[in-house]
């Protein structure tokens, strides 16, 4: 009896406080982007973003110094949206970011951050620019 109260009880908080997974479709695709000095000084950054249907997602940065070192890397992970705001897990740092995000007119999506990097952050915003597949 002990266990079958256990398991109803996990059951039932999990729906209660268990987040729902949503996929807005205008996020779905690769979409490419960059920045400067945003967040880190003397940093620029260039990435390319690929979300996928069912919340997989591919992110390829370039970053370059005020010294010209250049530095490469991909993060794997998983996106989803609810409540108007966009979640993307980051399998290596084991972190999700969150951001308030807007779909404009051309298809392009300006995200603000809420948390990112384990941080409460609400001044970093930048647009992911769809690329258009012919």
């Amino acid at each position: 009896m002990k266990n079958k109260l256990l398991f109803l009880l996990l059951c039932v908080g999990s729906i209660t406080f268990g987040q729902k997974k949503e996929y807005d479709k205008k996020l779905i695709g690769c979409f490419k982007g960059s920045e400067q000095n945003k967040q880190v000084d003397g940093i620029s950054k260039y990435w390319i973003s690929c979300r996928f249907e069912k919340g997989l997602s591919v992110l390829n940065f370039i970053t370059i110094d005020e010294d010209g070192d250049v530095e490469q890397f991909t993060e794997n992970g998983n996106w989803w949206t609810n409540d108007g705001k966009y979640y993307e897990y980051h399998k290596t740092s084991n972190l999700t970011d969150i951001y308030t995000y807007q779909t404009l007119k051309n298809g392009d999506i300006a995200f603000k951050a809420i948390k990112i990097i384990g941080e409460d952050n609400n001044t970093y915003e930048f647009v992911d620019y769809k690329i258009q597949e012919d």
